[in-house]
């Protein structure tokens, strides 16, 4: 399996901190909107993987956290 990687294309477990002003996660380095951005990608992805496997509630799942994910950016764009 494969190491899923942040928009920014680098590894999410390498040990850049960045300051935690600013609203950006001290680890990650990402906004809280990136950070929701990148999870409503990456759980549509997964779930189309598990349905391909016939995962239908994991599927579902992910479907519910892309969701939340995706409210949350548009919530946090109507707030900039």
């Amino acid at each position: 399996m494969t190491k899923a990687l942040r928009p920014s294309g680098k590894d999410p477990s390498a040990n850049d901190v960045a300051g935690a002003e600013g609203g950006v996660h001290p680890r990650s380095g990402m906004s809280p909107v990136e950070t929701a951005q990148y999870v409503a990608e990456f759980s549509a992805e997964l779930s189309y993987l598990a349905r391909e496997a016939n995962l239908d509630l994991l599927a579902y799942l992910l479907d519910m956290a892309r969701l939340e994910a995706i409210r949350t950016v548009q919530s946090g764009d109507k707030n900039n």
